[in-house]
């Protein structure tokens, strides 16, 4: 009994796609550079007079029955696609851009707002976004940060303060997605719940939230995600790392598998009514859209609902419904409506797996019936037909699992690796392990959602949803333990994402027809190279100290072979970022220098990206280290903190780390409480010598070179950021470094490096770097001294002064 599919049909690419292709370039690219309408107007005009024009030749054409080339009204809805897209964003940016105005120069008390999600909890308190609001007209979208929660649909006044959007990267992530600034809460005035249906329809969201009790277990938590849209009780357990190592984040971002699972039930419970088909699925697609509402209408749900809204239209007039179409459609509505959409990477994510899916799901389907072709026993197909039967239609749901999840995987890899630092490698196993827990889960969550008036018939069910969720959660947490199961990277979006196009181009070109061997000998080639590589990065890294560019913070790297420590972790997720841009899959050890957030804020963005055996911190510290501080150094070990002391040595391959400041117990939470540890390495010729200092300043390394700790070295990595007093001219003089390299943030507010510092190290002789010019800097050892690599810019000089 053969199962190896017929070779698919090239598919067909609509007028659609193309058109919301280029709205949703045009857009981003206008919301990028934020331009107004107001400083577009001539360009608009003439663009607009130009389009009428070709419409107006076109229109006539066709009347006076002129044979016209194909492609023309495709490039026409091409060039009005774009141009509408531009038009709205633009008027968009002038929005944004007058609602900053006004809240700059007026006071926030003065101004309502309306909490379009909900929030999240951050180590200052609960951020989320909200609409502001006055005279009964929404002007525009701010983020929100809090002491406390603010429910979703909660209407609010306080006094505050409103920071508008600057030119950095944040900024301009804002203004992409509609934001004015931020509006950081002091004193809540006022606040009432959202009122009328959609009100009604929160407060049954926020009842079924609290019969499911979030806060109670993981299962509790991953239900409330899955069944109400409600995601901060998974990031409070730490899940989502545990979903981004296993690639299944989307399960319980509400979207077309669960608008499906929610059809199946309302089908199953329907079959026996006498509606006709069509009322029945009028009623399907009523409820569904009632349940993208009552999980906070997330873009990838309104966007499922469009399409199957799209489809059913389809069908009531008569007309084939066409997948492809049906989503470029609802996704360029959705894009022209709101130009913010496309600055969203969720809608991004969520049109593009789709759009991958529609496209290259038959052909990779066919590729895995050829590639993995199979044959039941003659003698099974005539004696038991009926376990054959069942075989074969779970040999093909799980080929199905696994060509959308590959598809969807390469279809959005570009802009998770490069958002995100990283790639799941156990995805497709992933998606086919979990789909069968997760369905049942939901199921039996939905029902449970509809008993939560009569919690005595909820409990049962509750409880099975429950059971359900931590054989999830259990799966889940095996997988994303499996080594190599996640792969930090960090590729440019923009080579990755022109890779991604020409390869997707290339397959709907050239559409090869598969063979057996062939397909064999590539997979094993592929899987061959990708071992190599990963084997590479975890145990073959060039002996180097790397100063992470980490912003306004400290990350220094020391790898040689296949071990590697990380002194300090820098303010935020940007040192996975650089770990991935290093190849750095494991680290031995996390030496934590004191406890101030700009070494120690990056730790919790480690867990579930980077492995890690040990974490150390300074005799005494380990009993002031806040809770937060300490789970995170739990969930990355497995196991508490440990201390190191004066004199204390730590291996790195050939480097040796040894602790030679403070000399007793300190708490942390001073600059003057930092580890400083000297560095060496020599191997083959090639030596290294090294001070990493911390936040440690000129009193500090004063001690240290009185005590005879240490004296004239390679390398100094300028303690406290390069501030005024870092360390004194006679200091410089007695360490003698050939290269100084201070960690700082571009614009900072403290003025790192400071002026006097780099004048100090420069005229001791040494090359002078830091972290925001050259990005991150690397040292290595070698027979004739340091050698010296930077991201940005060059090494105009390396060495002393003559």
């Amino acid at each position: 009994m053969s199962r190896v599919s017929h070779m698919p049909a090239r598919p067909a690419i609509p007028a659609s796609l193309w058109a919301l292709c280029s709205a949703l370039m045009s857009e981003r690219a206008i919301l990028r550079a934020g331009i107004e309408l107001e400083s577009a107007k001539g360009a608009f005009a003439l663009g607009a007079t130009a389009l009428c024009t070709l419409v107006a030749l076109l229109v006539r054409a066709r009347r006076e029955r002129k044979a016209l080339p194909g492609w023309l009204p495709t490039a026409l809805l091409v060039l009005s696609a774009s141009f509408a897209g531009a038009l709205v964003s633009s008027l968009a940016c002038s929005n944004i851009e007058r609602l900053s105005s006004k809240l700059s120069t007026s006071a926030v008390s003065s101004w309502s707002f309306v909490m379009v999600d909900d929030m999240t909890e951050s180590e200052s308190g609960w951020f989320g976004k909200a609409r502001v609001v006055r005279d009964g007209s929404e002007l525009g979208a701010v983020w929100i940060s809090a002491p406390e929660q603010l429910e979703a649909g909660e209407h609010f006044a306080c006094v505050g303060r409103f920071s508008a959007n600057e030119s950095d990267e944040w900024g301009v992530s804002s203004r992409m997605q509609g934001i004015s600034g931020s509006v950081r809460v002091v004193h809540m005035l006022a606040s009432q719940p959202e009122s009328g249906a959609w009100g009604a329809l929160l407060s049954l969201r926020k009842h079924v939230l609290q019969s499911f009790s979030p806060g109670q277990s993981e299962g509790r938590a991953i239900l409330a995600g899955s069944v109400c849209g409600y995601r901060s009780a998974i990031a409070g357990y730490g899940l989502d790392d545990d979903f981004a190592a296993c690639g299944v984040s989307h399960l319980v971002a509400v979207s077309g598998g669960h608008l499906a699972i929610v059809a199946a039930c309302l089908s199953s419970l329907l079959r026996g009514t006498r509606m006709r088909p069509a009322l029945r699925g009028s009623v399907t697609l009523g409820v569904g859209g009632l349940f993208v509402l009552f999980c906070g209408a997330p873009s990838s749900a309104i966007r499922a609902w469009g399409m199957a809204s799209v489809a059913q239209a389809s069908k009531l007039v008569g007309r084939r419904s066409h997948a492809l179409s049906s989503v470029s459609v609802v996704a360029l509505a959705m894009a022209l409506v709101e130009p913010a959409s496309s600055g969203q990477l969720s809608f991004l994510l969520s049109v593009l797996s789709v759009v991958g899916i529609c496209l290259f799901v038959p052909y990779v389907r066919h590729l895995l019936d050829v590639l993995f072709g199979w044959r039941l026993p003659r003698w099974l197909v005539r004696r038991a037909p009926g376990i054959s039967r069942k075989a074969s239609d779970l040999r093909a749901r799980l080929r199905d699992t696994l060509a959308v999840s590959v598809v969807g995987q390469l279809s959005t890899v570009f802009l998770t690796a490069s958002t995100f630092g990283g790639v799941s490698i156990i995805a497709p196993l992933a998606n086919c392990l979990l789909a069968l827990p997760f369905s049942a889960m939901l199921a039996l969550g939905l029902a449970s959602a509809c008993l939560s008036w009569a919690s005595f018939v909820q409990a049962p069910v509750l409880g099975l949803a429950d059971a359900a969720a931590c054989l999830f959660c259990d799966v889940l947490r095996r997988l994303g333990s499996l080594p190599f199961s996640y792969v930090a990277m960090q590729p440019s979006p923009t080579v990755a994402g022109m890779a991604t196009a020409i390869l997707a181009g290339a397959i709907l070109v050239l559409w090869p027809r598969p063979q057996r061997r062939p397909m064999a000998l590539c997979v094993s080639c592929f899987l061959g190279s990708l071992l190599a590589i990963l084997l590479g990065c975890r145990y073959l890294q060039p002996a180097r100290v790397c100063v992470l560019d980490v912003g306004q913070g400290d990350a220094i790297l020391i790898a040689d072979g296949g071990t590697a420590v990380l002194v300090d972790t820098g303010p935020d997720a940007s040192v996975a970022d650089g770990l991935a841009r290093q190849g750095i899959l494991h680290v031995d050890a996390i030496v934590l220098t004191h406890l101030h957030d700009d070494h120690v804020g990056g730790m919790d963005d480690l867990v579930g990206r980077v492995g890690c055996d040990h974490v150390f911190v300074a005799r005494g510290v380990s009993s002031h280290m806040q809770g937060e501080l300490s789970a995170a150094a739990k969930d990355l070990t497995g196991s508490d903190v440990e201390e190191l002391g004066y004199g204390d040595a730590i291996k790195a391959g050939s480097f040796s780390l040894k602790v030679v400041s403070p000399t007793g117990e300190v708490t942390g939470e001073d600059n003057a409480d930092s580890l400083e540890i000297a560095l060496s390495y020599e191997r083959g010729g090639s030596t290294l010598s090294a001070l990493l200092t911390g936040d440690a300043e000129r009193d500090e390394t004063a001690s240290c070179l009185k005590r005879g700790d240490i004296g004239d070295i390679d390398f100094l990595k300028v303690g406290h950021h390069g501030s005024t007093i870092s360390l004194t001219e006679e200091e410089a003089a007695l360490l003698d470094p050939e290269v100084s390299v201070a960690s700082a943030g571009e614009g900072n507010d403290y003025g790192h490096p400071s002026d006097e510092c780099r004048k100090t190290l420069e005229d001791a002789g040494s090359l002078f770097l830091c972290t925001m010019d050259s990005g991150d800097v690397t040292v290595l050892p070698s027979p004739t001294g340091p050698r010296v690599l930077v991201a940005k810019g060059d090494v105009s000089r390396l060495g002393r002064s003559e």
